[in-house]
């Protein structure tokens, strides 16, 4: 199932996006960084995020079982690039989900999500070294522009994949099949 997370999901998102952070970034972000991150100030940054539906951020979980396995979420670009209106903040799917489909139907429900709200276009930035840059070219994400970011430290790569037009990104994945969308 694919819905718009609730307050109640926090704890689960927090726990999402640490696990993940720490099974997709070993080797690329420094350990101490993946080390220190804890999921009490994960928790209270997303609370705010998922307290306020009607907030130009929206968050969307993706369950397993009646568990959050995946979330993403997004709204306007934080650091446009010009011709590219919305973002694609965060998208992360727990080790042992991936690959399951639930990054395509997350990522396609926040775009319908966004289109709905009047975006015509999406950016996402992403480390240059994670091995889910593949999964962005899958969905037709066009690789433009890049910059300097740190993390723990570190100073690393992010790289924009971008989709021009929101409306052919969603007819195009669309999922034929899969866990059920609210």
């Amino acid at each position: 199932m694919i819905r718009l997370a609730q307050v109640e999901d926090a704890p689960a998102i927090a726990r999402v996006h640490i696990d993940t952070w720490r099974t997709t970034y070993a080797g690329i972000v420094p350990a101490e960084h993946l080390v220190r991150l804890s999921y009490e100030r994960c928790e209270a940054r997303w609370l705010p995020h998922v307290s306020d539906p009607q907030g130009e951020t929206h968050t969307f979980v993706a369950e397993d079982r009646g568990q959050v396995v995946a979330f993403a979420s997004g709204g306007p670009a934080r650091d446009p690039l010009p011709g590219f209106d919305a973002e694609l903040y965060n998208i992360y799917v727990l080790k042992a989900f991936q690959g399951a489909g639930f990054g395509r139907l997350l990522i396609t429900r926040l775009a319908q999500d966004l289109a709905g709200r009047g975006y015509h276009s999406l950016v996402t930035w992403v480390l240059k070294d994670n091995p889910a840059c593949r999964f962005y070219e899958r969905l037709g994400g066009w690789l433009m522009g890049e910059k300097i970011v740190e993390v723990g430290g570190k100073e690393l790569v992010d790289v924009a994949y971008v989709w021009p037009d929101l409306a052919v990104f969603c007819q195009d994945n669309a999922p034929s099949e899969g866990p059920p969308v609210e």
